[in-house]
């Protein structure tokens, strides 16, 4: 069986990476897409798939419900510092 660390930070880097394709497809064509965002995105992800997964294992959730709640957390996770860069 996999690791439940390696699946929720795999689904959270998934969810980040969905947030920073749907902040792609809606820029418009006069702003030209940093691929530092992404990078950024990714590191922001990482940490956070690590942290929810030390939380998700004492839990014990099933695999469908790992993947979906580290889609969730990797989308927020992604939305809300994308939004915070924004204010600053």
């Amino acid at each position: 069986m996999i690791d439940p660390l390696l699946i929720v930070t795999l689904s959270v880097i998934g969810g980040a990476i969905l947030n920073t394709v749907r902040g792609f497809l809606r820029s418009d064509e006069t702003t030209t897409y940093d691929i530092k965002k992404f990078f950024g995105a990714l590191i922001v992800a990482v940490f956070a798939g690590i942290a929810v997964a030390q939380t998700l294992t004492v839990a014990g959730l099933g695999i469908v419900e790992t993947i979906l709640i580290g889609l969730s957390v990797g989308f927020a996770v992604d939305f809300a510092v994308s939004r915070a860069k924004k204010i600053v």
